[in-house]
Parts: structure tokens; sequence; C-alpha cells
């Protein structure tokens, strides 16, 4: 029939002329507008970000392993970039503010916590990066790589990331790493020692100037009766400072 469109309204009333879209805009408004994830079921574009990569409309969609990584805490292991006084003590570009720092080159007061009773005991002072050349010096040593692990395990179980770091990542930092990853998870010497290689390749790792103290710790008892999968842990390279790249 000429004349222009005829809409048959529910009930049989015959509606011309009404905008539907005001009206519908203005239902919206009342109820309040759709959420954000309805809207996108409706376009069926829309990654759910809470379903571990399915989309909405039940699409699997893989996720890149930068994605996935970023569920947990981190480990960067690695060196510092100099002050302005020439000290190695600021983090390079790839350390988060965030991220806890365990410095593996000195020692200060430490808090230590058992069941429900915290103790202060004092710090073990600096930790030079050469051999120990006596008995006295090799505990201390295991002293130092003890309270490096406690320090990034601690960090781990509040999830928190870490920052394990000498000076130029080659051998401090590296050593409290490894301690770590004998001591609190299931990794043994060369599961630890390829771990590291494989977040920081010039880390210091079979060659490690503290390797005879390392193994001591390797065929000693675990920390914990609870240990992490090493192979779960998301450990990077925390870079260091360009002047070290050549160092070796």
């Amino acid at each position: 029939r000429g004349g222009g469109a005829h809409l048959l309204a529910p009930g049989g009333t015959h509606m011309s002329g009404i905008d539907f879209a005001a009206l519908r805009r203005e239902r919206e408004a009342r109820q309040g507008a759709p959420s954000s994830a309805a809207t996108a079921a409706s376009s069926g574009s829309t990654t759910d970000v809470t379903s571990g990569g399915r989309r909405l409309d039940g699409v699997e969609v893989e996720l890149s392993p930068a994605a996935e990584r970023q569920a947990g805490p981190v480990i960067y292991v690695g060196g510092a970039c100099k002050d302005a006084s020439g000290h190695h003590a600021l983090r390079p570009a790839a350390v988060p503010p965030s991220a806890v720092e365990v410095d593996c080159r000195k020692s200060g007061t430490e808090v230590r916590v058992r069941g429900n009773v915290a103790t202060l005991t004092a710090g073990l002072g600096s930790l030079h990066d050469r051999k120990p050349a006596s008995d006295a010096e090799c505990e201390r040593v295991v002293e130092f790589l003890q309270r490096d692990a406690r320090a990034i395990d601690a960090s781990l179980r509040r999830g928190e990331s870490v920052w394990v770091h000498c000076a130029q990542g080659f051998n401090r930092g590296p050593s409290g790493l490894l301690a770590y990853l004998l001591l609190y998870t299931d990794a043994s010497w060369d599961e630890a020692c390829g771990a590291l290689k494989a977040a920081r390749p010039r880390a210091r790792g079979r060659h490690n100037t503290f390797r005879q103290q390392l193994e001591q710790l390797a065929d000693g008892p675990k920390a914990n009766v609870l240990l992490a999968d090493h192979r779960s842990l998301d450990i990077r390279d925390g870079g260091n400072d360009p002047c070290d790249d050549d160092r070796r």
C-alpha cells in the first residue's frame, strides 16, 4: 500500500512516525546501560580476559607467552646501573620499581620469622667477589647464600616480584638465585644452572666463584617441605649497566 511504511506494534496497533531508536535509548537509560561484556558479546569480537583465552562467542584465542607470564611474580637477575657517583646502585630499565631488591653484595639487619615469632639478626656485612680462602670465609659465604635464598623466597610467597643483583650481574647476584633454586625449589644443581643460563646467558653458573658452597647446598637438605616447581618460575634477565656489556 502506498503512502509510506506502516508498522504493526504488539497488540495489533498501527504505529507510524515513531523514533524507535530514541525509545530504545530512553529504556536503556532507565534500566542502566548494558555492560561492556554484553556489548562485546553482541559484536562477537572481544576476548574475555577472565576465561583464559576464550572469546565470549566461544572461540579459543591463543595467548602469547608474554601475556601468560604476567600472571605471577617475576625474578629479575642481573646487575645494577651506575649512579652519579659511579656506584652500581640504580635499577636497569628491565626491572620495574615494584620489584623487591635483594642485593647479594651486602647484608643488613634481617628479620627472621619462625611460626609466630619474629627476631632481628645482625647483618653479615659485605660479600667480596672472590673465592673464599679459609673455612671461616667458606662458612660466611654459605650464610650469605642462605640469606639471599630466604629473601627471594619470602618475596615470592607474598606474590612480589624480586630483583636479585650484584654490581655487574655475573657472579654474586646469580649465586643468590642459584641458592634459592637449590633450597626452595625441586631443582638439582644442573637444573638450577640451566634455569639461570636460560634467563641470563652471561651469568656464571657452573663456573661461579662460589660453586663449592653452592654444591654444598645442593647436597644438603631443602629448606622447605613444600618445594616450588622450578620450571614454573618466571626468571628474566634484569640487565646491567651498558658500561659492563663487554665484561665477562
